[in-house]
């Protein structure tokens, strides 16, 4: 009886380490921020989203999406925030202005060259 009682006793400090979050009363709000913590990534992982990870930044950062979400801010304001404060690795799904960008460069670099050769093969006749 005494190795089951202190079993539990010793256990039982491994429960002090879990810090419970706070989650939002309402209903929506906290679906909501369920939500952006799945299009938000943890820095400190590799690319792991804030929800399943258990480092102190994603605490800090579910506790600070909970807050924005109460003071009534709407999803694309604080993703704009997010970015503006940790860049565009910070959502899961960046915006689409740089891709188009990586797509375009090899096509005008393509259109670069025909035209070079195009205006050198004037030239040389």
């Amino acid at each position: 009886m005494l190795k089951i009682f202190l079993t539990l006793f010793l256990f039982s400090f491994h429960s002090f380490a879990l810090s419970p979050e706070e989650k939002l009363k309402n209903e929506t709000q906290e679906q909501r921020a369920m939500a952006m913590f799945l299009e938000v990534r943890c820095l400190i992982c590799n690319g792991q989203v804030i929800e399943n990870s258990d480092t102190e930044f994603s605490f800090e950062m579910r506790k600070n999406i909970r807050q924005k979400i109460l003071s009534g801010k709407s999803d694309e304001e604080i993703r704009a925030e997010l970015v503006q404060e940790f860049g565009e690795n910070i959502l899961t799904k960046p915006s689409n202005r740089n891709k188009l960008l990586l797509w375009l460069l090899p096509a005008l670099f393509a259109l670069a060259v025909i035209f070079y050769f195009v205006i050198h093969k004037r030239v040389i006749r």
